[in-house]
């Protein structure tokens, strides 16, 4: 997680040899082992009461991050915001501060494909109602996704203004909307939706299910044209609930806070990553997708550590002192942060107690 590799951690662990460390990470270190023990955590933070203060684990945002990456690599993207070949780690965080999933993506390949993933596949307790994403994570397909699977999507959509919003009722008046909705490549067709009601119901299920991966399935509904019926039938859903957003979007002041405030924690996310990972400088070295996995699942469960940790330092803090006596406004509570790390010693010496491991 904090990609320094087996070699150098042998180095900096007493009677622990490289062999021990090796033969952890590629026979412990598995996705599955990883997920569980983040879901610990996250369930643990969902539980402690302080955490109720900063969000009730109902929304969540998710946003990538991108790290340099070795060149020496068949398969690698070029990043020209870094000018640099890139990978990119893409991460979800709840309203509560808790970082429930990641997964490492390609630099050039669009967030929006993978926004169901942290959402399906987590082994969390978080009931997540909305999510928030950039406009990197936005589509027409994910509205019609998210309704389908009972979920409501509200992304930060760039030059808002510029958007179409669609019309339903071909004789109604719309009054000021009119001059928007009026073209005639403004209208939704009902019928397309009726037509392939069925298949989108099975189809959204398999998602659900685990049968199909999410992100693996919508690359390949984005990439049909609309001359596919079943592509048609799930682009028309979504503007309706893309229609319906935006016009939220535009007239809900409390929407707009909560859509930033989710993303400003994400953001606060990456700047704990970059201190975190800070092995090698920062670039990424894993040359298969499992060893990818590895270091961005690892990263994750680090940083969940350390926002539980002071999460529990707040409470303890709270607890042992009286608020009222020293005139502390507890209600401020919210607008503080669990994600700080001036206190943690992120370079310090590693020491592993033999007594304390379970196999």
């Amino acid at each position: 997680g904090c990609n320094i590799g087996p070699y150098n951690m042998a180095q900096l662990v007493d009677n622990i040899s490289y062999e021990q460390i090796k033969r952890v990470t590629d026979w412990q270190l598995t996705e599955e082992a990883q997920r569980s023990a983040l879901a610990q955590i996250v369930n643990a933070l969902l539980n402690l009461d302080i955490t109720q203060v900063w969000g009730e684990g109902k929304t969540s945002s998710s946003d990538g991050q991108r790290f340099s990456y070795r060149q020496k690599v068949l398969h690698r993207t070029y990043s020209h915001k870094l000018n640099d070949f890139a990978i990119e780690f893409y991460s979800f965080v709840a309203d509560n501060y808790a970082p429930f999933y990641s997964t490492p993506i390609e630099c050039t390949d669009r967030d929006a494909a993978y926004v169901l993933d942290g959402l399906l596949y987590n082994e969390s307790d978080l009931a997540l109602e909305e999510h928030y994403t950039d406009t990197h994570g936005y589509t027409e397909i994910n509205f019609a996704a998210f309704a389908m699977l009972g979920r409501r999507f509200a992304p930060r959509i760039r030059s808002l203004h510029k958007q179409r919003i669609y019309r339903i009722d071909t004789d109604r008046d719309y009054k000021s909307l009119a001059a928007l909705v009026n073209p005639r490549d403004r209208i939704i067709h009902p019928n397309w939706i009726i037509d392939q009601w069925d298949r989108m119901g099975h189809f959204y299920a398999s998602l659900e299910s685990g049968h199909a991966t999410a992100s693996t399935a919508l690359k390949r509904l984005v990439s049909f044209s609309g001359k596919n019926h079943f592509y048609r039938a799930n682009r028309e859903l979504g503007r309706v609930f893309k229609t319906e957003h935006i016009l939220r979007y535009m007239s809900d002041p409390l929407l707009r806070q909560r859509n930033r405030r989710g993303l400003l924690k994400g953001e606060q996310i990456h700047a704990l990553a970059r201190d975190v990972g800070f092995g090698k400088r920062g670039r990424i070295t894993a040359r298969d997708l499992q060893e990818q996995k590895n270091s961005s699942s690892c990263l994750t469960l680090i940083m969940a550590c350390i926002i539980y940790w002071q999460a529990m330092e707040i409470k303890r803090v709270i607890n042992e002192c009286d608020p009222d006596a020293a005139g502390v406004d507890v209600s401020l509570l919210e607008h503080t942060s669990p994600i700080e790390w001036d206190n943690i010693i992120l370079y310090g010496e590693y020491v592993l107690n033999r007594e304390l491991i379970q196999l």
